[in-house]
C-alpha cells in the first residue's frame, strides 16, 4: 500500500528546496522519500501554490496543458489508425 503524505508534510518538504535552497535529493533522502516524488511536489507547488496538494492522486495542474497533451495524443492515434487502415487494404489486395 502506498504511503500518503499530508499537505503540511509536502509543503514543509517543498519549502526546504525552494526557501532553504537545499537539493531535492538531499531533502528526499532525509525524509525517506524518492527524489522524483519531491520534484513533482515542487513542480505542483510552483505551478499553483494556493491549490497545491489539495486532493488525492495526480491533479491536473494546468487544464490547458493537459488539453494540448490529449489533443496531441489524439492526432497520433488517428494517424496510427489511418496507417493501419492502409495496411489492411494493402493486405486485402495481396489475397
Amino acid at each position: 500500500m502506498r504511503k500518503k503524505y499530508d499537505k503540511a508534510f509536502k509543503t514543509a518538504a517543498v519549502m526546504q528546496v525552494l526557501q532553504e535552497g537545499k537539493q531535492v535529493t538531499q531533502v528526499a533522502k532525509a525524509l525517506g522519500i524518492i527524489p522524483t516524488m519531491l520534484s513533482r511536489w515542487v513542480y505542483e507547488y510552483q505551478a499553483n501554490p494556493d491549490s497545491a496538494f489539495s486532493g488525492n492522486g495526480n491533479p491536473v495542474v494546468n487544464k490547458d496543458v493537459e488539453m494540448k497533451r490529449l489533443q496531441k495524443r489524439l492526432k497520433e492515434l488517428e494517424s496510427e489508425n489511418e496507417i493501419l487502415k492502409k495496411f489492411q487494404a494493402f493486405l486485402k489486395d495481396l489475397h
